[in-house]
């Protein structure tokens, strides 16, 4: 009984750390992502900025770091229950009316 006992503390410790670390992984990632996101629009939004570093930007790059990476790290926190975010499918959304946006703005079109 006592052995049974110290091995289901040891598993419930062992989950609660392993918990803790994935919502430290997802935070960072979360963090590293929205730095690169917020450092993309700001080259969208900049009217001096380079037409086909932009186009690059729009059409690949922040596409690809919302998707694989923002997009990842939010919906591992919403199932930790840290945050409480939209739906993927609304988030995805999210990313396909900005990109559409900045299309119209910038008059680039990603194929």
């Amino acid at each position: 009984m006592k052995r049974t006992l110290i091995i289901f503390l040891a598993v419930v410790i062992v989950g609660c750390q392993q918990s803790k670390f994935g919502e430290i992984v997802a935070r960072n990632q979360l963090k590293e992502a929205n730095k690169k996101i917020r450092t993309f629009l700001s080259i969208l939004d900049d009217p001096n900025a380079d037409k086909n570093d932009q186009e690059n930007v729009l059409c690949l790059k922040y596409p690809k770091i919302y998707k694989y990476e923002y997009l990842p790290s939010i919906l591992r926190l919403t199932k930790l229950k840290i945050i409480d975010a939209k739906p993927k499918d609304q988030l995805l959304d999210d990313l396909r009316k900005t990109t559409e946006s900045y299309s119209e703005k910038l008059n680039i079109s990603c194929d």
